[in-house]
């Protein structure tokens, strides 16, 4: 019996250090499993940062090309700048001004304005390119027509500075469609006048040149009867010479309420063109 006891001891004790060893090799093999998982886990992790700092690198750069493109674009865009039309209409956007195509036929026209004591003053030259607005080298240029806009205390101040001047008291003449003109002479000039409207329209001659006042004047009429001026509210002159001369010797002025309006073009024709335009 005590053999028997003994025995079943005996195995007992080796059954049990065999599971203790086969714990101790679980244990183990967890551990080590555990730290292979880790380690599996921090070199996804790594991958997965080192692949998002890539992306995030990669991202930047393509929004850093996306602006400089943009940058680009606005830098050529901003190049092509408005002609001298453009920008004058741009800066005063509540005035009209005429069509620089009838200034002067086919020459390239450079553009300076400026506005001072409710005085604006638009000068027109002829250039050989494209010239920005108010460009430096057009101060030194005798412009070949001018436009002003010149606001007056009251209506009676703008109408007197019109200075409408009419005399039908000199010799007739027909100037055609229907239109008497009066001729008269004075200092070395003849003078021939006569009315259309709210418009007098006057043309001088000089007589040392022996200049004729009637062919020119017939002219104009026979533009006009085409072509249409902006209508003056009371008043409106036009003064006019045979002969081109500089841009002040052609005036042509119209009074709305308090603000008078007026072209000087060094040609007559010309002047007239550029005050139709303005009735259109």
């Amino acid at each position: 019996m005590k053999k028997y006891v003994l025995l079943f001891s005996a195995l007992f004790v080796l059954s049990a250090c065999q599971l203790g060893n086969n714990d101790s090799k679980d244990s183990t093999t967890k551990e080590t499993a555990s730290a292979t998982v880790k380690t599996s886990s921090s070199q996804v992790s790594s991958e997965k940062n080192t692949s998002s700092s890539s992306s995030s690198t990669n991202s930047s750069t393509t929004s850093s090309s996306k602006t400089a493109n943009s940058s680009a674009t606005d830098s050529t865009h901003s190049d092509h700048s408005l002609s001298a039309n453009e920008e004058l209409k741009a800066n005063y956007p509540n005035d009209q001004f005429p069509d620089p195509t009838t200034i002067s036929s086919g020459k390239q026209i450079g553009i300076t304005a400026s506005e001072e004591q409710g005085i604006l003053k638009v000068n027109y030259y002829i250039v050989d390119k494209e010239t920005p607005f108010n460009d430096a080298s057009l101060n030194n240029q005798t412009p070949i027509a001018q436009y002003q806009r010149q606001t007056y205390a009251s209506n009676a101040e703008a109408q007197s500075a019109v200075g409408q001047n009419y005399d039908p008291n000199g010799q007739q003449v027909d100037l055609g469609h229907n239109i008497t003109g009066y001729q008269n002479s004075g200092a070395g000039s003849t003078y021939l006048t006569w009315k259309e409207g709210n418009w007098s329209i006057g043309v001088q001659a000089n007589n040392l040149e022996q200049e004729n006042p009637v062919p020119f004047a017939k002219q104009v009429v026979e533009y006009l009867e085409g072509a249409f001026l902006p209508v003056p509210q009371t008043v409106g002159q036009i003064s006019l010479r045979v002969s081109a001369s500089d841009y002040q010797s052609n005036r042509i002025a119209w009074q709305n309420n308090q603000a008078v309006y007026t072209i000087m073009n060094s040609d007559g024709m010309n002047g007239l063109k550029m005050a139709v335009s303005m009735a259109q």
